[in-house]
């Protein structure tokens, strides 16, 4: 893997392990950044930074891994995602697509787009 991709794994990962940080997404996301994550519809930058902290993820995977660097400043990346939250009796399992700007040399989550994924047989569950 390139740096940028592991840089860009990274962020994406910590997203899921510091859902309760709401610094880290004020460091990560894009001014403008948009998530689509239903039924909760669209959360903007602001929206998580000022809601109460969700609780982290735990043994969060990545699945299907496909990272594609569209311009040298452009990295969209999509994944199958699963993690458990403390307390939670099944895993939120998702099919999931982000797009990161490099911006004043920080990459930074531009878009993020989250849907329910049911792994068939012969994937990992």
């Amino acid at each position: 893997m390139s740096e940028t991709t592991d840089t860009v794994l990274g962020i994406e990962k910590g997203f899921w392990t510091e859902a309760d940080n709401p610094s880290y997404f004020e460091e990560h996301v894009a001014d403008e950044g948009l998530s689509v994550i239903e039924p909760m519809g669209f959360i903007e930058k602001q929206q998580v930074i000022q809601s109460p902290a969700e609780k982290p993820w735990g043994a969060v995977e990545m699945f299907d891994v496909q990272v594609r660097q569209m311009t040298p400043d452009c990295v969209i990346l999509a994944y199958h995602g699963r993690g458990r939250r403390d307390g939670d009796e099944k895993p939120y399992q998702g099919s999931i697509a982000s797009t990161y700007l490099r911006i004043e040399g920080n990459w930074k989550l531009a878009l993020s787009a989250h849907q329910p994924w049911t792994p068939r047989e012969s994937e990992p569950s």
